[in-house]
């Protein structure tokens, strides 16, 4: 199945596409190549296409004026990183998950805990396209985020066998989790991009365009 037909099916019939995901043969390499690198590379793209060359930045979006100037090598820098991060995390989250997925009695299987991330994310991947839009951007940004905790709820039960009266239980911790770990992670991210970008005079006078 190709990888358009996959997101299509998995945005506009979930509950069907889980039963067919929940049975297909993978391997975790052939999950990150095929699906989650190159839908990942929406929002590299669109950083760099809309933030770096037509100069849209985060507070243009939101009307909120000019926000501190960056050259393309830059910019593409901190999508690169943040594209490795946003992979990372998806490993990370999977792992946990199946590591606590018995807890709700469900089971402990790492390429379906895998599965379960990596098709979640479709959603927030493909509104990346469309985020610099202002104002609407944000909104679908949420939005993207919200129907992508709902693609985790349907599939808990298909896709690692979660009984159906623990499943609203296991996405509500699987939340917490990931929120946890995304501000971990973003504390991290952004003490490397502030000591790389900003914490010398080179990357300094190329920020400001000296």
């Amino acid at each position: 199945m190709s990888i358009v037909q996959r997101a299509k099916n998995i945005i506009l019939k979930p509950s069907d596409e889980w039963h067919v995901i929940a049975s297909e043969p993978a391997t975790i390499g052939g999950l990150f190549t095929g699906y989650a690198l190159p839908l990942a590379l929406l929002p590299l793209v669109s950083t760099i296409l809309f933030t770096g060359l037509l100069g849209i930045s985060a507070a243009d979006m939101m009307g909120l004026g000019s926000a501190i100037p960056m050259d393309l090598m830059t910019i593409t820098g901190m999508a690169v990183v943040d594209l490795i991060l946003s992979l990372a995390m998806l490993f990370v989250m999977a792992v946990i998950i199946k590591l606590v997925s018995p807890s709700f009695n469900g089971s402990s299987d790492k390429v379906q805990a895998m599965k379960l991330m990596i098709y979640a994310g479709t959603p927030s991947a493909v509104v990346a396209l469309v985020s610099w839009i202002p104002y609407l951007g944000a909104l679908l940004s949420f939005a993207a985020i919200v129907y992508g905790v709902y693609l985790i709820y349907l599939g808990l039960h298909p896709i690692l066998g979660v009984p159906k009266e623990k499943v609203a239980g296991f996405t509500v911790v699987i939340i917490l989790i990931y929120v946890v770990l995304a501000l971990v992670i973003s504390g991290i991210a952004a003490g490397l991009l502030f000591a790389t970008f900003f914490g010398n005079p080179m990357g300094s006078g190329a920020l400001s365009g000296a």
